[in-house]
């Protein structure tokens, strides 16, 4: 049991790869002499035990190793600084690591029109047993660009997320008026930053605040936040290995993922409802503009897309937005209280912007360049994610020399990279994205080192939307509070769960700046 256990920390760290299986292409491709190319059987890695299929994963983790899945990023150095870039290694299936930014950039030069990634595995499970049609996450080939596309047409323009500053600035509010009058625990702290997010989001996603900053809200609104609080806990535990039995019937942590997902689907159905319904009005009024920056009427409006597309859609969004910004959010945060000089300088920025108790609109972010470096820098030492994105490769390349086949999970390494290709890499440095008077950035350090956000046509979709309750977040609290951490969390470790987290929440200190 225990080597049973150990051995789905691994398949669980690791997502699955979908069924169905890429298209071979025989190309190679590389500008590499083919003279020079390895065989992929020739790639580095661990050996005898720890390559035996599926089981050898067991052995790098605790009780037989020294890692366990929250501490993955450590394993992955540990492989990289004792085989090299490319490292050939069991983690759930056979996968390939790669660090090296050419390597990076070969496999995103390669994704093609339709990149193929993995997935979350009980997640599919979940809609496969009760018939929903698949997710935008769940899709690849054709399929997914026929889903994806009409999405893109509202959230990735440059102007996307600009449509929704107004109402966004006032959850912004309601979050610093809480900082600055009530004295959080951690834990209570670490909560308002996901009800933060979570409110934020549903403006765009639902066209309405649901009241997660007001600790009384109806049961509708407080059952919603539980079940996607539950959805990214069940995903955390699942990731890590605590339970595989869904894969095989109805276990509690299935039918808890499955009331999860019941929940957010009806929200979101609920509300794409009212909106057809609000468009049917106003066809028969005549007062329907196809323009208007209503992500929700415009989903539905959609020639083509079904309303169970649309709920897939809003979730996908929805979900993008709560957790993964609230944490970084927070490692934000402390990463501006361990460095003081840095936040008055932004401060200043804001404060020059946009006042003491201004409207954070399109014209100030456009002045905020330093906010934008200080976030980009907050990425960059403490990335987001265990490692970069992953691919299932569609076509054969060459990485570092060696062939690697069509069909393969590549496992890119920009966690590593983030750290690896920096001068000065364990320093808050946000000067390092500054632009010198040629245009160039001081630090010339590939771009492909730092992808928060993926890259390529499969980035994520809700990127500028995550962005941008970050910006208002941090802006709003820095025109009003200091942001301090107690001396009990000032060497605060991170580990990683679904996205980067601490090890314990941490004791932040707002105060008023007289």
């Amino acid at each position: 049991m225990a080597i049973a256990r150990n051995l789905e920390n691994v398949f669980r760290v690791i997502p699955n790869v979908i069924k169905s299986q890429p298209i071979r292409w025989t190309s190679v491709a590389s500008s590499a002499n083919k003279d020079e190319v390895k065989p992929f059987e020739e790639i580095p890695g661990p050996k005898g035990l720890y390559n035996v299929p599926f089981i050898g994963s067991v052995f790098h983790f605790n009780p037989f190793g020294n890692f366990t899945p929250q501490t993955l990023h450590k394993l992955i150095d540990s492989l990289h600084e004792k085989y090299g870039p490319v490292v050939r290694v069991q983690l759930g299936r056979k996968c390939v690591l790669l660090e090296d930014i050419k390597d990076i950039e070969t496999v995103f030069r390669n994704d093609g029109n339709y990149p193929m990634k993995p997935g979350l595995d009980i997640f599919t499970i979940v809609y496969e047993r009760n018939g929903f049609k698949k997710a935008l996450n769940q899709v690849h080939g054709e399929e997914w660009y026929a889903l994806r596309t009409p999405a893109n047409k509202k959230l990735m323009k440059a102007d996307s997320a600009y449509h929704y500053l107004v109402p966004q600035n006032a959850v912004a509010d309601d979050f610093v008026n809480i900082l600055a009058t009530q004295n959080l625990t951690p834990e209570e702290m670490k909560d308002l930053f996901f009800r933060y997010t979570s409110e934020s989001i549903a403006l765009v996603t639902f066209n309405t605040r649901l009241g997660f900053l007001d600790y009384s809200a109806d049961q509708e609104a407080s059952e919603f936040l539980e079940a996607t609080k539950r959805f990214f806990d069940i995903i955390a535990a699942t990731l890590s290995g605590k339970n595989v039995s869904y894969k095989w019937y109805k276990s509690k942590v299935y039918l808890d993922m499955e009331k999860a997902i019941f929940a957010i689907r009806k929200n979101s159905q609920k509300h794409a409802l009212k909106a057809r319904e609000i468009i049917e009005q106003q066809k028969k009024d005549g007062t329907l503009n196809p323009e208007e920056p209503n992500l929700l009427l415009s989903l539905v409006s959609e020639k083509g897309l079904q309303d169970e597309d649309v709920s897939n859609l809003l979730d996908s969004l929805y979900m993008a937005g709560t957790d993964s910004t609230a944490k970084n959010l927070q490692v934000f945060f402390y990463n501006l209280a361990k460095n003081p000089d840095k936040q008055e300088i932004l401060r200043k920025e804001i404060l020059e912007a946009v006042g003491e108790s201004g409207v954070v609109d399109v014209k100030a972010l456009s002045k905020m360049s330093y906010l934008k470096y200080c976030l980009k820098e907050s990425f960059r030492l403490n990335y987001p994610t265990v490692v970069g994105v992953s691919r299932i490769l569609t076509k054969d390349i060459v990485a570092s020399g060696y062939n690697i086949p069509a069909g393969t999970v590549v496992i890119l390494g920009n966690q590593r990279a983030s750290k690896k290709c920096f001068e000065d890499p364990d320093k808050f440095i946000p000067e390092r994205w500054m632009r010198a008077d040629d245009g160039r950035k001081q630090d010339n350090t590939n771009s492909m080192a730092v992808l928060p956000f993926g890259h390529g046509p499969r980035n994520c979709i809700g990127r500028r939307f995550a962005v941008q309750e970050i910006y208002l977040a941090t802006s709003k609290v820095l025109q009003k509070l200091k942001i301090e951490v107690e001396p009990e969390s000032w060497n605060t470790d991170f580990i990683y769960t679904t996205f980067v987290d601490t090890e314990k929440p941490i004791r932040f200190k707002f105060t008023k700046i007289e």
